[in-house]
C-alpha cells in the first residue's frame, strides 16, 4: 500500500514508518522539524486537521469572532513544511494501537481512514480543552461555526460563568470585559476561591501571594468580575453551554448563567491510546513514562506534556518545545537499538518558576503585569524594585523615551498596566511563525468571506 496526497514533494512513502509524531500544537512541529534533520529517518506527521490555529489567542477570538481569521490558516500549502522525509496527515486519529504498533485514522477528512505503522511513535497531544481548542476530527467550517456561535452568546449574555482561575479564565474576563463592556455579570469560578493557584498559588512551586492579591483585586476592581469559591463535578459540565442553565455546585449551592465556559484542561488526550497492558495510563490519563519521557508499558512510545513526569517551569512554550526535540532524539535512538537518554531541559530561556506576565485581556483596554523576565527583560523594566525612573539609574531609565515606557507600563510605577497589554497582542503575533504556524490571515477558499459579527 502506498499512500500520496496532492504537493508531496519526496518520493512515495508506504504505510509504514519509521517515527509517527500525532499532534497540532508547536509540541509536535518541533518533534517533527527535530526529526526532519535526519534524512533517512521516515516520518509520519499526523496533524490532525485540514487547518492551523493559534489557540494562545483563543481568549481573543472566541470573546471577537472577527479576530479568528487573523489567528487561523486555512491553506496546508501555505504552513505545511516541506521536509523531504516528512508526510503529514491531516485526518484525526481514531485509535494507537499500542501492542501493534499501528495507527488508524478517522473516516473524516482528506486520509480518511488510513493506517499507519511505526516503529516509535511521540504524542504530542495537549489537554483536552473543549471550545479553547478544535475538537479532533473538525472542518475549518466547523470550528469558524463554534467560533462565532460563542462570540455571539457572549455578546448577548447578562451573566457568564468562566469556571477555572488560571491563566486562561483570568484572559477570558479581560477579553469580554474588553470586547463585551460592562453590562453583564461576569463570575469567575474558583475551587479555592482565589486565583492562579497553580502558578502564583498554594500549589505553585515558589508561591507568591503578592501577585495573587493584586491579580484579584484588579479582577474585581477594574473589571468588575466576581471571584467565586465552588467547585462542579458533574460531567456535563466539563463542556462549554452556550445558552442558558443553572450550575449546580458540589455544596449543593446554583448559579444561573446565560454563557457557560470551563477555562481549565481536562486531562491529556490520550483516550486514544490501546493496549493490552493495564499500566500504560495512569488514573487521569497521563502517559505512565520514565525519566526519559518513555513508556514503561510500551518503550516505543514518548510523550511530550501529556506524561506522569512533569514539566517544570515557565516559558511553557519553551519547556514543550525542549520536551518535544529530546523525545524526537529519544525516538530516533530507540529504533536504532539505542539506550534513551534522561530528559534535561535545556531550553531557552532557562525554567523560571512563575510566568513572564498575567493578561487580563489583550489590547486597549486591557491589564498585564510583568511577572519574572530573564535578566536585561527584568532590568528594562524596572521589576528589580518595581519603582521605575527615577528609582532606576541610567541607562535604566532610557526606557522612558516615547514608544517605550508604555510597553513596562508607567514610569514611577510598577511593571503593568495598559501599555504592557497593548503590547502584547503585538507580540502575540511575533510568537506563531517560530514554531511552525505560518499563513496566518487567510481562511482559504472552504470559509467564504463573511459580514462581521452584528
Amino acid at each position: 500500500q502506498v499512500i500520496g496526497f496532492p504537493g508531496w514533494h519526496g518520493f512515495n512513502m508506504a504505510s509504514s514508518f519509521d517515527v509517527a509524531v500525532v499532534g497540532a500544537g508547536l509540541g509536535a512541529f518541533h518533534a517533527a522539524e527535530e526529526l526532519a534533520k535526519s534524512k533517512n529517518t521516515k516520518v509520519a506527521f499526523i496533524y490532525g486537521y485540514t487547518f492551523q490555529e493559534w489557540v494562545m489567542a483563543a481568549a481573543i477570538f472566541l470573546n471577537n469572532p472577527d479576530e479568528h481569521q487573523k489567528w487561523t490558516c486555512g491553506v496546508p500549502e501555505k504552513w505545511k513544511q516541506k521536509w523531504p522525509n516528512v508526510q503529514y496527515f491531516l485526518s484525526s486519529v481514531e485509535s494507537i494501537d499500542c501492542d501493534k504498533k499501528e495507527i488508524k485514522l478517522m473516516n473524516k477528512g482528506p486520509d480518511a481512514g488510513a493506517v499507519i505503522s511505526y516503529k516509535a511513535v511521540i504524542l504530542a497531544t495537549g489537554s483536552k480543552s473543549p471550545l479553547l481548542t478544535p475538537a479532533p476530527g473538525m472542518s475549518l467550517t466547523e470550528r469558524v461555526a463554534e467560533v462565532r456561535a460563542c462570540g455571539q452568546a457572549l455578546k448577548s449574555a447578562k451573566t457568564v460563568v468562566f469556571n477555572g482561575s488560571g491563566l486562561v479564565g483570568v484572559e477570558m474576563c479581560g477579553d469580554f470585559r474588553i470586547q463585551n463592556g460592562y453590562g453583564a455579570k461576569v463570575i469567575l469560578l474558583s475551587r479555592s476561591g482565589k486565583v492562579l493557584d497553580s502558578d502564583f498559588g498554594d500549589k505553585a512551586h515558589t508561591p507568591d501571594a503578592g501577585v495573587v492579591t493584586k491579580v484579584t483585586n484588579i479582577l474585581k476592581d477594574k473589571f468588575q468580575v466576581d471571584v467565586k469559591q465552588g467547585s462542579v463535578s458533574d460531567p456535563k459540565f466539563s463542556d462549554p453551554i452556550l445558552s442558558p442553565g443553572t450550575l449546580k455546585l458540589d455544596d449543593g449551592s446554583t448559579l444561573d448563567f446565560d454563557v457557560y465556559i470551563p477555562c481549565y484542561p481536562l486531562g491529556p488526550n490520550t483516550s486514544s491510546l490501546v493496549s493490552s497492558k493495564s499500566d500504560l495510563l495512569d488514573p487521569r490519563g497521563a502517559l505512565v513514562t520514565n525519566e526519559c519521557l518513555q513508556s514503561t508499558a510500551h518503550p516505543e512510545v514518548f510523550g511530550v506534556g501529556i506524561t506522569t513526569i512533569k514539566l517544570f517551569g515557565h516559558p511553557v512554550s519553551s519547556r514543550i518545545t525542549a520536551a518535544s526535540q529530546h523525545c524526537a532524539r529519544q525516538a530516533a535512538a530507540v529504533i536504532e537499538g539505542k539506550q534513551p537518554q534522561v530528559f534535561k531541559d535545556k531550553g531557552a530561556p532557562p525554567p523560571m518558576s512563575h510566568p513572564m506576565n498575567v493578561k487580563i485581556g489583550h489590547g486597549p483596554g486591557g491589564y498585564m503585569i510583568w511577572t519574572s523576565l530573564p535578566g536585561p527583560a527584568k532590568v528594562c523594566c524596572c521589576q528589580c524594585c518595581n519603582g521605575g525612573y527615577p528609582c532606576c539609574p541610567p541607562p535604566c531609565c532610557w526606557c522612558c523615551i516615547p514608544g517605550c515606557s508604555g510597553a513596562c507600563g508607567t514610569c514611577g510605577s510598577p511593571p503593568e498596566g495598559e501599555g504592557p497589554a497593548k503590547l502584547m497582542i503585538h507580540l502575540l503575533a511575533k510568537f506563531p511563525p517560530a514554531h511552525g504556524f505560518k499563513g496566518l490571515g487567510d481562511y482559504g477558499a472552504e470559509v467564504p468571506t463573511q459580514a462581521k459579527m452584528t
